[in-house]
């Protein structure tokens, strides 16, 4: 059993916090659309591959160095990944006759196998994204239908949108929770289709820029600010701020062209938007205002980017068909103005991040004045098996670590206790 201390430092003019994107290296032909995945801040799957010659890479030093892994079972390239952690993710295979796989690694991409196979006739998957709440307990993947799943992607059922045939754009899919999910059309007018009820109704939204290919969907997790864009609209995106029942324009400056996606990160204002010709861009205000986040020199053909949370740390990866992945880490607290030293109003106890985890996670909490406090880790039945914190803290937010390389898998608890205040939480660990 060990702690660990966590200090984050922010180098003003160094390479590292300088809100810029840079080259940490390559992967060799990933192929013409690879996809990208970062379930952990140093962890990164990327895969694609072409027609009978699928390719999955992963790092695990944050792109410094990558491992071409094993693709058997797998016969078809790969069109969408997801990774779940260091070992295991889901990868969709790409057929344009139908009859594709969903595929499913729990060894570090040593050996695949299959979740799931698209009837006939209902195309490739192109789309695959699971809720970064709830445990990732539920996900989608979208052939030429969508499909479902409740229970972390073990069963996948259809669900009936309303739309069939090819609709929907590559990669342009997002779920915030059990009800509120959709997918970017890909024919016709500029339109994303939604649903709010957990597919009992869908709604067509025809949003408020020019083109018919919406490759890119993204919300806020209070399931009311939205953002949309096609691959000929930038720089206009399309901005909702009542759950997609109307759209506006918001023109983002220029910078960014071609195919474009669109990432937010949960619980902030802050959103990220890449196009392929290689442009990043963020806005910290729910998509009001954005800058430009530079990108390497040279460095074009950008086909996915993704996000994951570490305490108040932004880690992002982008990947190029030419090769190159590009990483960018940003803090929350720079961007959004909000410092650990501002007095809460309140005390509270955050759910724990990542969760599930393997093996670290970050327990954050706020105390409004100073106070005693202690920070337990219990077991399943209920037995004391960490103490965190035990000492008396000045009002602040805290982030704490616990390290649970020493535990089994299984469910756990951790408890806040102070003389006022007293809250339990529930985490997952999953080796």
């Amino acid at each position: 059993m060990k702690k660990i201390l966590i200090i984050t430092v922010l180098f003003i003019n160094s390479g590292l916090f300088t809100q810029n994107w840079f080259q940490v290296t390559s992967v060799t032909n990933p192929g013409v659309h690879p996809n990208i995945s970062v379930p952990l801040p140093n962890t990164v799957w990327i895969a694609d591959g072409s027609s009978n010659n699928p390719k999955v890479f992963r790092s695990l030093d944050g792109g410094i160095t990558w491992t071409t892994l094993p693709t058997t079972g797998i016969s078809k390239e790969i069109y969408c990944i997801w990774g779940v952690n260091n070992t295991t993710a889901f990868a969709g295979e790409g057929e344009v006759n139908g009859g594709a796989n969903l595929m499913k690694t729990t060894n570090g991409g040593q050996n695949w196998f299959v979740v799931f196979t698209t009837p006939p006739t209902r195309g490739y998957f192109n789309g695959l994204a699971f809720t970064k709440g709830f445990y990732g307990l539920f996900g989608l993947a979208i052939a030429e239908r969508i499909y479902r799943s409740s229970n972390s992607g073990l069963n996948w059922v259809e669900l009936n949108s309303g739309v069939n045939g090819v609709s929907n754009a590559q990669n342009s899919l997002m779920i915030i929770d059990n009800d509120f999910y959709g997918f970017g059309l890909n024919n016709g007018a500029a339109r994303v289709r939604l649903t709010t009820d957990n597919s009992v109704s869908w709604t067509n939204q025809q949003i408020s820029v020019t083109g018919s290919y919406t490759s890119a969907i993204g919300f806020h997790t209070n399931k009311l600010l939205g953002l949309a864009a096609t691959s000929t609209s930038p720089p206009m995106v399309s901005r909702t701020t009542n759950g997609g029942n109307s759209w506006t324009s918001i023109n983002i400056g220029s910078g960014v062209s071609g195919q474009c996606y669109i990432n937010w990160v949960p619980n902030t204002p802050v959103i990220y938007l890449m196009g392929s010709n290689g442009g990043i861009k963020r806005s910290t205000d729910n998509g009001l205002t954005w800058v430009t986040t530079p990108t390497p020199p040279g460095v074009t053909n950008l086909t996915h980017f993704d996000f994951t949370q570490y305490t108040n740390i932004v880690y992002g990866y982008a990947v190029s068909s030419d090769g190159p992945v590009i990483r960018l880490i940003d803090t929350l607290n720079v961007l959004t103005g909000i410092s650990n030293n501002e007095i809460p109003v309140s005390y509270m106890l955050e759910q724990n991040y990542p969760n599930p985890f393997n093996p670290v996670t970050s327990i954050s909490f706020s105390i409004p004045k100073a106070a005693f406090i202690k920070l337990s880790v219990f077991d399943a039945i209920g037995r004391e098996v960490e103490v965190l914190v035990n000492e008396t803290r000045k009002a602040g937010i805290y982030n704490e670590s616990w390290d649970a390389n020493n535990f089994t898998s299984g469910v756990y608890f951790y408890k806040l206790e102070t003389a006022e205040f007293t809250q339990t939480k529930k985490m997952i660990l999953l080796k």
